[in-house]
């Protein structure tokens, strides 16, 4: 496939002081390129050798803004003539040539861009300059050029000629260039004729060259990961690839900001830049590395890099997610908050004007245009900044002044909270937190400005939940699930009473799978007394979600359903069919009456038409299994001789004994009228999805302290050391091997967050979340009892079960 490939200069024409031609061989924002002499004769040629035999593919010029030559050609060869004059082409082919404008239309402001599609083969290439447009700017007929990039196959390789802009024209361009101009449209989809936009001139132009180089290593391990179908990776490194092209360009403002400060000798700014370039460098790489999508062994920088970040991994202040109660994310922190933004966003469009007339009255033009801005940066900014007035606000403020302060604030939010970038999804959500928590109670605004901030910004809230980005989903439900439990929105039940609302059937399958996720989770912890929530809303929302054609919807609006049951008991039953043998043929239907059943303790309608026989062969079989549990236990009551062990096996029976009270296992919730003190013995020892058995030493353990156990309480605890990236218990041999591997995965940077020792992955914190994970379908895909949960579940409905580990073969059988 196309590929970037270097260079060596072998000769040029002659050159100005300080603009050798040997600069074309350097591709940064910064570089000062090759300038012809003043008053050169012409033509002026620069010739090329390329490190092997090479098919050119593409010829890329981009043209100086008033250094401009009418006309330059190509030829391409295999040898040199030691005789060759700069006006002779030796044995080099003619390819052909580009004319380029005069650019006096554009007020000699803009360049001009040329891509030439070619087909030739060969080790050198010459560039030839013809004489340069006459304009009042150029005074000494000169013509410049910057950079030549090329581009190969590798079967018979390519090459491209791609000088770049002048250091004039590069600093007025970064100080007016929007962000959507500079970022690349789109990544190399792997065609074989296609040149990934990585290898393009618009790449190496805006990018910081250390940057670059890190952008293009990711890219590659993108592939690999395509190539490995580990799709969830590559759709990570894609989004960092793009964030990063971010960093570059902002990074490269820098570097030209700097350049021109030290023309002008304003060394203060210059090292006020250069300080704010290695902060900002290092903040990145370090979030990076926390992340595991970079090596530091892998930037090819100096000692003084290395050794800073190293320094910097223990003196870099951390930022804090779980003040926003936002779930933890590694793309959260790749790009982190601006150091501060240089120059100013573009001025608003007159729709823009006049749709943001009123936070422009309260806020300013300035500050609204930011929010407005194409960049991302800026946008964040202008939320961070209402931020910041908002919390400096003092006591003695008009209401009236605050009251249109929150209502512009609610109208930036509102806009922001449908913004595809992260931190600015972000940043929207940290000032709805603000109005909502602080500012509206803090100042006695009253109910009615709670209500209308919710009114505004829930129907986007509540439309991100259904996003197709994981992580902006994970956040906006995550909000939306505090947002119903802070004091002022609980009290006029505004939440529950939107969450309710009727769904259609054909709802996009993510969203109605949100909505429904969200209902359960409020349910219990908000219950059905005196929360917004009753039993009639709750089950006219579950009946019509009944009919929803994603099943994983059926299938969690049939738990909202068994656990209203719970509360409600036979009451639930008038909203539903009567239970005969006509419903039981739809296997919804089937599972709901066998779980009220379960739910009474009374037989399920399969386990009564079972025969006798074979209930008392199954029955023989578990008291097997019981015996063999009871012979463990005792056991491991003879190995428990310390006091401590003494203690926790007491209240491990007297948690037996409640459990057996009410037939309910304490840490999955599982209700069964098995569970006898026989009963939950056999569940706690093979089938409690929240439970595990050691390897080391057989004991049952939860899994959320397997790591503790292994480490402080195993019987061979002493072969285990905790890892100190990831925490884990990880046998004292295999630590090396373990701290390179994918396992090691560092936890999560929200206080509190969990860490599965079992796959190895961060999730949210609280006893709740160990539950989602450890048992739900999108959870653990280590914990083989979850895998029997689910498996025992699906043919329950009668369902055929496919093991997400081993996915099914294709194969092909004849037929006898």
């Amino acid at each position: 496939m196309p590929r970037k490939i270097g260079f060596t200069l072998v000769s040029s024409s002659g050159h100005e002081d300080n603009f050798s031609a040997k600069e074309l061989m350097v591709h940064a924002p910064t570089v000062n390129g090759w300038r012809s002499a003043r008053f050169c004769p012409y033509p002026q040629q620069v010739t090329l050798q390329l490190p092997e035999r090479s098919r050119v593919r593409k010829l890329q010029l981009l043209a100086h803004q008033y250094l401009i030559s009418g006309k330059i050609e190509f030829h391409i060869g295999d040898r040199l003539l030691e005789a060759d004059s700069p006006g002779l082409s030796g044995h080099l082919r003619r390819l052909g040539y580009v004319s380029l404008s005069d650019n006096e239309k554009t007020g000699f402001k803009a360049r001009e861009l040329k891509s030439v599609h070619v087909d030739a083969i060969g080790t050198y290439l010459r560039i030839t300059f013809h004489r340069n447009h006459v304009n009042r700017y150029n005074l000494y007929n000169q013509v410049l050029h910057y950079e030549v990039i090329n581009l190969s196959l590798r079967e018979v390789n390519c090459t491209s000629v791609c000088p770049q802009p002048s250091r004039e024209q590069l600093i007025e361009h970064y100080l007016n260039i929007s962000q959507h101009e500079t970022a690349l449209d789109g990544t190399y989809m792997g065609k074989f004729e296609s040149i990934s936009p990585l290898d393009d001139l618009a790449f190496d132009m805006y990018q910081d060259p250390e940057v670059a180089h890190i952008i293009r290593l990711l890219d590659d391990k993108k592939q690999e990961m395509v190539h490995q179908e580990r799709y969830e990776f590559a759709k990570t490194l894609k989004q960092a690839i793009a964030d990063l092209q971010k960093v570059g360009e902002r990074l490269g403002r820098y570097d030209v900001e700097k350049c021109c400060a030290i023309e002008k000798e304003d060394y203060d700014t210059a090292k006020k830049k250069k300080e704010q370039m290695e902060e900002y460098r290092m903040t990145v790489y370090h979030q990076l590395e926390v992340h595991n999508l970079l090596d530091m062994a892998m930037v090819s920088g100096s000692m003084w890099l290395l050794q800073s970040f190293e320094l910097l991994k223990e003196e870099m202040p951390q930022s804090h997610p779980e003040e926003s109660g936002l779930p933890p994310s590694p793309l959260a922190t790749i790009i982190p908050c601006s150091p501060g933004v240089t120059g100013e966003p573009e001025p608003l469009t007159e729709s823009a004007q006049r749709e943001a007339s009123f936070p422009i009255e309260v806020y300013g033009d300035g500050l609204v245009a930011g929010a407005y801005s194409k960049t991302w940066s800026y946008r964040e900014d202008a939320l961070l900044a209402v931020y910041k007035k908002l919390t400096e606000v003092s006591a003695g403020t008009p209401k009236e002044k605050l009251r249109n302060m929150m209502r512009a604030a609610v109208f930036l939010v509102k806009k922001a909270l449908k913004d595809k970038v992260s931190s600015v999804f972000q940043a929207s959500l940290k000032l709805l937190r603000l109005l909502l928590t602080q500012l509206i109670p803090g100042q006695a605004l009253g109910r009615a400005e709670v209500v209308h901030c919710v009114e505004q910004t829930w129907p986007n809230l509540l439309s991100r939940t259904g996003d197709s980005a994981t992580r902006l989903r994970a956040m906006a439900t995550a909000f939306i699930q505090d947002m119903a439990q802070f004091k002022e929105v609980q009290a006029l039940q505004l939440v529950p009473g939107e969450l309710v609302k009727p769904i259609k059937s054909n709802i996009p399958t993510r969203q109605a799978l949100s909505r429904a996720e969200l209902l359960e989770k409020l349910l219990g912890e908000l219950g059905t007394d005196n929360s917004g929530f009753t039993l009639d809303n709750v089950m006219k929302f579950c009946t019509g979600a009944l009919q929803h054609s994603a099943s994983e919807v059926r299938e969690k609006v049939v738990l909202i359903i068994l656990a209203m049951y719970r509360l409600h008991k036979t009451a639930i039953l008038s909203y539903l069919p009567a239970n005969d043998a006509a419903t039981r043929k739809n296997f919804l239907y089937k599972n709901i009456f066998d779980g009220f059943a379960r739910i009474d303790g009374r037989p399920v309608e399969s386990q009564a038409r079972l025969g006798p026989s074979v209930l008392q062969q199954e029955g023989e079989k578990e008291k097997e299994e019981i015996r063999s549990l009871r012979e463990q236990l005792a056991a491991l009551n003879e190995i428990s001789v310390g006091g401590a062990s003494v203690y926790i096996l007491n209240v491990f029976r007297s948690v037996c004994i409640f459990s057996m009270c009410f037939s309910l296992c304490i840490f999955c919730s599982e209700k069964d009228e098995s569970f006898t003190e026989d009963g939950l013995d056999l569940h706690y020892w093979k089938h409690c999805p929240m439970l595990h058995c050691c390897d080391q030493c057989r004991q049952v353990v939860e899994i959320a302290s397997l790591t503790e156990h292994l480490l402080g309480e195993c019987e061979n605890r002493a072969r285990f050391s905790q890892c100190p990236r990831c925490s884990e218990a990880v046998s004292i041999d295999e630590l090396t091997h373990h701290t390179q591997s994918p396992a090691c995965n560092p936890p999560g940077s929200v206080k509190g967050s969990n860490h599965c020792p079992l796959c190895h992955n961060n999730f949210m914190s609280g006893e709740e979340a160990w539950k989602a994970h450890l048992m739900g379908r999108e959870g653990c895909k280590q914990n083989s009892r979850r895998t029997a949960v689910l498996q025992r579940a699906q043919l329950a409905q009668g369902k055929s079960f496919i093991h997400p580990l081993n996915p099914p073969r294709s194969s092909t059988q004849a037929w006898g």
